[in-house]
């Protein structure tokens, strides 16, 4: 692929999932996309009437924020592992791109969770010290969203150790397959998110061993992508939730509305299951295991990360110029979703008639609208005014 078309896909396809990730933000039917989740299984697989809150527009907030957003940030991280080693080839290479992610990882990392800090001081929500501001800078305390540009920065320091396990492909499987059995058997691995690791380790992996795959297109590729998300949907069964109800006490699918028989997988669910089922016992019980569904979601979003990648064609339009923020607006989105749950709480909006349920998904799919013109709103004050600060803040992007 050329520079010009490869820089265009990326711009759109991080853009993708920065909206993806302002959309896990904005539900309003519940507190949380986790919670929206639970109620929604509760209503799909136990037949819960919980009026208004799981009704078409609930579904469809769950469908864009947990089967579809949960492979954003995981999105974020394959590429950036992908961009790193893309065209890496000595290790002395490494020292310079340390350089620049200096820049676009670190100093905004400080001076986002400073500013952070500083509002939650002035409303009160903190008391200026020492001890606040350094768990604030070092430990994200105002700004959780930024767990992943802290992560981030740690899988970049391991920079070293991945492009020596890449050196070869036995190396490259072998320490992928002794760390998934470790993470399996439960060992923990201080301060490194162990699905984050994956999914940079794979960026890696695929710039290491898979760059021209991954850079060209074609219709074939284009019906892969499609078969990978479908892959994805279908590994639904292997969750903690999918395990109990299609393997050890299937549920009554008769008491299903068809929509939800068909949002679970349907027959093809129901058949999985019983398969599964005959599967020796201590397999169930390692897949129903910590690790175990650690590792059932991060292949269940590797599965969408690329097949968004795949399905997009090879000459997109040219990214605009509202689309090249994804890091801005990942770091300003939150309050702003936020601020329009607040509204229609304040407004009193409720669950129960069709209007209100209208009205609050309408909500969740303008945010990422109000998000993005934010932050490209920003981006041309500051970048006019104030260039300095905007290269802070930024990253230099």
């Amino acid at each position: 692929m050329e520079k010009t078309y490869f820089s265009n896909k990326v711009y759109i396809y991080t853009f993708i999932m920065s909206i993806l990730v302002v959309l896990i933000h904005s539900v309003n039917f519940a507190d949380d996309n986790t919670i929206l989740l639970t109620m929604i299984q509760s209503a799909d697989y136990n037949n819960i009437d919980l009026s208004g809150l799981t009704g078409i527009p609930a579904h469809v907030e769950n469908f864009l924020s947990n089967a579809v957003g949960q492979a954003a940030v995981p999105g974020f991280f394959l590429v950036s592992g992908y961009l790193f080693f893309r065209g890496l080839k000595d290790l002395k290479d490494i020292g310079n791109k340390w350089k620049k992610r200096f820049m676009s990882l670190v100093i905004p990392y400080g001076a986002w969770n400073i500013f952070y800090y500083i509002i939650y001081v002035l409303l009160g929500k903190e008391r200026f010290s020492l001890t606040g501001l350094h768990r604030a800078v070092a430990e994200y305390s105002c700004n959780p969203v930024f767990w992943y540009v802290f992560q981030l920065i740690l899988l970049t320091v391991l920079a070293p150790l991945f492009f020596i396990l890449l050196r070869n492909r036995i190396l490259t499987f072998g320490s992928m397959l002794l760390y998934t059995l470790l993470e399996v058997n439960g060992v923990d691995f201080p301060l490194i998110n162990e699905d984050a690791l994956y999914y940079f380790f794979f960026g890696a992996l695929t710039a290491r061993w898979f760059k021209e795959s991954f850079e060209t297109q074609s219709t074939g590729k284009m019906f892969c992508g499609l078969g990978l998300i479908t892959a994805s949907w279908l590994t639904q069964v292997f969750t903690t939730v999918g395990m109990q109800m299609f393997v050890m006490a299937p549920v009554d699918f008769r008491k299903m509305g068809i929509l939800q028989y068909l949002y679970v997988g349907g027959e093809i669910s129901k058949m999985m299951g019983v398969l599964i089922s005959r599967w020796p016992k201590h397999w169930l019980v390692l897949i129903l295991s910590s690790g175990g569904q650690v590792l059932v979601n991060v292949i269940r979003r590797l599965l969408i990360c690329y097949g968004i990648w795949f399905i997009l064609p090879l000459r997109l339009p040219t990214a605009k110029d509202f689309m090249k923020n994804s890091f801005f607006l990942y770091a300003i989105h939150y309050p702003i979703a936020r601020i329009g749950i607040y509204m229609l709480e304040y407004m009193n909006v409720g669950y129960h008639r069709k209007e209100e349920q209208a009205l609050r998904l309408l909500m969740y799919l303008v945010t990422p609208v109000i998000c993005v013109s934010a932050a490209y709103m920003m981006k041309k004050m500051l970048g006019r005014k104030t260039p300095f600060i905007w290269k802070i803040f930024s990253g230099g992007r």
